[in-house]
């Protein structure tokens, strides 16, 4: 009895931490630790902590406008979550104010497009390039935004960057497909679920041979694509939210691992 009473808190646990958005939080504060790590830049926890907490208040802001918006958002239901949510929005601004000024300007900027994307969503054709943008742009360009020049290897690592999001979303995109609304247009409901997946693959080759024109070649990106490879192909309607939700979000905490064993 006791077994299963432990068993169930533990899936109430993972289920606040994924509806919460912790997990994706971790996943984009991974990935710019992967930024500074593979530009050996130094740690700068500021802007890591700043997106950490930045992501689970945006996040939940484009999970559950909709439902707040309609009158179906439960507040009591979701006291937990509105108080992290309102935890997060204090620690953001905290580390916010810590940035220099351009940076502090840099992130509203981005703070408007996410902002948007509720209005926007509904071209959802270009939903995973504008969100593979606002990733790259928090995860990457932030960390080398104060440079003087941009090296080719912070060039090759942006268009990386984009790539690699692009196709880590395409599970994503063929389970909501399902439940998106048609008028929607997303890849899935224009080209079916086998077209999408190609593209999310075909994608996963620049992304991978961009990496031999680095001056620092990293196994990494190669074990990344292959992981992002595999989960595309094993996408199916079938899937559980575990799947996309916790698995496929936790790519880039795996690749923060990978570079961290092999640095």
């Amino acid at each position: 009895m006791c077994y299963f009473c432990c068993v169930i808190n533990l899936k109430a646990i993972l289920d606040f931490y994924i509806r919460a958005s912790i997990h994706v939080a971790f996943a984009i504060y991974s990935l710019v630790h992967v930024t500074e790590l593979s530009l050996q830049l130094p740690t700068n926890d500021t802007i890591a902590t700043t997106v950490f907490f930045g992501t689970i208040v945006g996040y939940n802001f484009l999970k559950y406008f909709e439902a707040f918006q309609k009158g179906t958002f439960d507040l009591k239901e979701n006291r937990w979550l509105v108080g992290l949510t309102f935890f997060s929005i204090i620690a953001t601004i905290f580390y916010f104010l810590q940035l220099s000024h351009s940076l502090q300007v840099y992130f509203i900027k981005i703070g408007a497009v996410v902002a948007l994307y509720p209005f926007l969503r509904k071209f959802g054709f270009w939903k995973l390039f504008l969100v593979s943008f606002c990733v790259t742009a928090t995860t990457v360009y932030a960390s080398i935004y104060s440079l003087a020049s941009f090296t080719a290897d912070e060039q090759i690592i942006l268009f990386q960057r984009f790539l690699i999001v692009i196709s880590l979303m395409i599970p994503f995109e063929i389970l909501d497909s399902q439940t998106d609304d048609a008028t929607m247009k997303t890849l899935p409901q224009r080209f079916g679920v086998f077209k999408t997946k190609l593209l999310g693959i075909v994608l996963l080759f620049p992304f991978v041979i961009l990496e031999f024109f680095k001056v620092n070649f990293e196994i990494s990106t190669v074990i990344i694509a292959c992981i992002t490879a595999f989960f595309i192909g094993f996408t199916t309607f079938k899937r559980d939210e575990y799947f996309t939700s916790f698995w496929v979000e936790s790519v880039p905490i795996f690749w923060l691992v990978l570079l961290l064993v092999f640095s």
